[in-house]
């Protein structure tokens, strides 16, 4: 059954779910937020499910983001449509650059659903971010590569957090967890890549707290992470 659901109408439910509390914790943890409203995630996710039945490209094109939400929203609903993956990225490399918060990156990503066959045509486009000076893009690129934790692109992986100028508070973090998830998954690979690694102190450390912090991480490696603190 189609649905149709005009801009206005979308205006609406986003103005009807403002949540100040919200908004007041959520300024908290994402300074550079702009205009929040404290719509919650979950609410913006259902109604982009609502907005991909209908008109997508109208929604994309000619929505007006005024605030913080809708701009996860629009982000939410490219990354989950069903509009061809070609279609996809030619909104993305309009949305990445746009990009001010780590909840743009973060929240946004967490939507997308990569298929195998999709890949290497995704990895290639978040490559073009790899030594951006916009502190904003290349965690884009970071959290995207949570999909490429697989044994064929570790070494990639290896290859651009040794070569990648983690210079930014955003990206570093960024590094730090996604190297701790390497950690869970690939264990030993992870743990000879720290033992060798070139990363500033910083990044290292925080990696090393996360792998510390991780429920996943037996009580006995934690203790051998512990040890391998830089000072």
């Amino acid at each position: 059954m189609a649905y149709n659901m005009d801009l206005n109408e979308i205006k609406n439910k986003m103005q009807s779910a403002y949540d100040e509390d919200n908004a007041a914790f959520f300024s908290k943890i994402s300074p550079e937020a702009r205009n929040v409203t404290g719509v919650r995630v979950p609410y913006i996710r259902k109604l982009a499910k609502e907005i991909i039945k209908d008109d997508v490209k109208e929604f994309i094109e000619n929505y007006k983001i005024e605030t913080h939400e809708e701009f996860l929203l629009k982000g939410i609903v490219i990354f989950s449509s069903k509009l061809k993956l070609e279609e996809k990225l030619i909104y993305l490399e309009k949305y990445v650059p746009e990009i001010y918060d780590w909840s743009g990156c973060d929240i946004v990503i967490s939507t997308l659903k990569c298929k195998d066959d999709e890949l290497k045509i995704i990895y290639d486009f978040i490559m073009r971010y790899r030594y951006s000076e916009n502190e904003y893009e290349t965690r884009f690129m970071i959290v995207m590569l949570f999909n490429f934790l697989q044994e064929e692109y570790l070494d990639n992986i290896r290859t651009i957090l040794e070569t990648e100028k983690f210079d930014k508070y955003y990206t570093q973090m960024a590094a730090a967890w996604l190297i701790s998830v390497m950690f869970v998954k690939y264990r030993d690979y992870t743990l000879s890549y720290l033992l060798n690694s070139s990363l500033d102190n910083f990044t290292y450390n925080k990696a090393l707290q996360k792998i510390r912090e991780s429920k996943r991480v037996s009580q006995e490696d934690k203790e051998l992470i512990k040890q391998m603190k830089r000072k």
